[in-house]
């Protein structure tokens, strides 16, 4: 009889919980705005979303499944966490909007679970689509796991990306860029600031510009073997999808990806360090594939050995903090690889010893700068320029600051989402001769003013994890500051073939007001997806595949204590990577082939 009235009860439950969810999803988040008059739905598509959100909870609520509820309801609730905090330090850039009175608390409240109940709905159906979800292997003559694929493949995205390359002749060159070139060309001190391989290389191509007089000719050589190697490893991307029996449908997808999102084509002719570090992460992903999914084969094949020991050394040379995403990814290679660990000790020492060899006599030969380590302490001298801001510090706490930001004008210099103007007046040595002192320090302020500290905190990470966010994602020129001008580079932007219809389709990328296309570029949206995919493995069980997210997760960590609150260029890879993150759930079978 109770079974009876509840199955008449459950409509009407779910009915009011959509009713709710729309309300709370309309609600003007104003602090300032009372309750009662913070809604504005009157519109058609509030009936829509009302009528979708019945379908998803009454669809999903069908399911009897407590595992998915569980794994859905953790993520509803983070992802939901990351909206009502991320709102409020985009719009206030601090927690107000969600602190400031008991009508900011109510309203958090409201739309917290509102968030929380439509994205547990939206995922527990994604997750119970999948799970019944017949893959298509796609054994064609065209698309598929054979050399003749991969060289056509690796043709169209690097015929697609031509056209930049004609309309921003010779490429991108931004500040990072002109430093690196000027370092290659001896105008200025040797630094490791930018990984010294990257500026190795650029001083070849560059020396090459140097012979015939045109060092555009140097720029345009980079560009195009940029656009080479890039396309060549996207090509391989997709050829070991096949290889995995990837859903060919998604194969097609990437491919579309790879070649034609422009962030794609405008990278692959910038001079910076974040793309090869991004194919290098991409290939250094699929090895841990590898080792998830094919662990006995892979490790008795030397020409993949080789290739993990390239990988890992060019995830650690393109880009200074590669070297906590590699010690943070061994610990799991041992833990799931156990069984073979005398050949990853063996890969260990090759890629440690190879490391200390570089940072050593390599160094120590070409006298390399090492570089302040000011970059890394981003968050900490944020948080010391706040609390400067906004706390009545003591003088004594004042003046503690002041040995290592020995600067008057601290809260004035004070950005909340970069910490270029702070850190630039960091005391490198005050910090090398009292590290022990500037921790202690940063300890007891961040426990004395907690607020400031954690404010400080989201204010410089939140757009790595807030969709919503919005940051600048690429350059279209060669920079030039007063200085370069003065050493007479002549490095200059001269189209080939002005493409005015390209530039109409790349200016999309800044078009972050039109719905859907937005996401697109959303470093935020994208984490979700990544975090998404990962606990779907742990849903299905498949806790091998862990491996595969553990360094885009780790490089995501390390973005957080990044110097911008959400540069693109420093997560770049987890787009590179993310067709195979998405793609290892896209599988007709495990084959054992490779």
């Amino acid at each position: 009889m109770i079974k009876e009235k509840l199955k008449y009860l459950k409509p009407f439950l779910i009915a009011i919980i959509s009713i709710f969810v729309t309300f709370s999803l309309n609600m003007n988040m104003d602090y300032n705005i009372a309750l009662n008059y913070s809604f504005s739905g009157n519109s058609i598509l509030y009936v829509i979303f009302f009528i979708m959100t019945y379908w998803l909870l009454k669809r999903l609520l069908e399911i009897k499944n407590k595992r998915l509820y569980i794994i859905a309801g953790i993520l509803a609730i983070v992802f939901a966490s990351f909206e009502i905090v991320g709102n409020s330090i985009d719009t206030y850039l601090n927690l107000d909007g969600i602190l400031a009175n008991n009508i900011a608390i109510t309203k958090s409240i409201i739309k917290w679970i509102g968030y929380a109940i439509i994205i547990f709905g939206v995922i527990g159906n994604i997750f119970n689509v999948l799970e019944k979800k017949d893959f298509i292997k796609g054994k064609t003559k065209w698309f598929t796991n054979n050399k003749r694929t991969f060289f056509i493949v690796w043709a169209i995205i690097f015929i697609a990306w031509i056209p930049y390359f004609l309309n921003y002749f010779p490429g991108v060159v931004s500040v990072d860029s002109m430093s690196q070139i000027m370092q290659s060309l001896d105008m200025k001190t040797l630094s490791n600031h930018h990984p010294v391989l990257h500026t190795f290389i650029i001083g070849i191509v560059m020396s090459i510009g140097k012979l015939f007089g045109n060092y555009n000719i140097g720029v345009a050589i980079y560009s195009i073997l940029q656009m080479l190697i890039t396309s060549c490893c996207f090509s391989f991307a997709i050829y070991y999808m096949a290889k995995r029996n990837v859903d060919i449908r998604f194969r097609i997808l990437t491919l579309i990806f790879y070649a034609f999102y422009p962030v794609n084509g405008i990278y692959s002719i910038t001079m910076w360090k974040d793309i090869p570090f991004a194919v290098a992460m991409l290939i250094f992903t699929i090895m841990m594939t590898e080792i998830a999914i094919n662990r006995e084969h892979f490790l008795k094949s030397k020409l993949k050995n080789v290739l993990l020991i390239i990988s890992i050394l060019l995830v650690i040379l393109f880009r200074n903090n590669g070297i906590y995403v590699i010690l943070g990814t061994i610990p799991f290679m041992f833990i799931f690889a156990l069984k073979n660990y005398k050949k990853l000790i063996v890969i260990t020492c090759i890629v440690l010893a190879t490391y200390m060899i570089w940072k050593g006599p390599v160094f120590a030969i070409f006298g390399i700068d090492e570089g302040s380590i000011r970059e890394a302490l981003s968050i900490p001298l944020q948080q010391f320029a706040r609390m400067a801001k906004n706390e009545d510090l003591t003088d004594e706490e004042r003046w503690r600051i002041y040995k290592y930001l020995p600067t008057d004008d601290l809260p004035t210099l004070y950005y909340p989402k970069i910490s270029d103007q702070v850190k630039n007046h960091f005391d490198n040595e005050a910090f090398e001769n009292d590290k022990i002192g500037f921790i202690k320090l940063w300890v007891k302020l961040c426990l004395k003013y907690p607020r400031s500290a954690v404010e400080a905190f989201l204010c410089n990470s939140y757009g790595y994890w807030y969709p919503e966010s919005i940051h600048w994602v690429v350059n279209r020129e060669v920079y030039l500051s007063d200085q370069e001008k003065e050493q007479a580079l002549g490095l200059k932007n001269t189209p080939i073939v002005e493409l005015e219809s390209l530039e109409k389709f790349d200016s999309m990328i800044d078009r972050r007001d039109l719905p859907l296309n937005s996401m697109l570029y959303s470093i935020g949206f994208t984490f979700w997806v990544v975090a998404t995919c990962f606990m779907y493995a742990i849903y299905k069980k498949k806790y091998k595949l862990i491996l595969i997210y553990i360094p885009i997760i780790i490089l995501w960590g390390t973005c957080l204590a990044s110097p911008v609150f959400g540069e693109f260029r420093y997560i770049y890879a987890m787009f590179t990577v993310l067709p195979i993150l998405i793609g290892i759930h896209l599988r007709e079978k495990e084959s054992k082939e490779l």
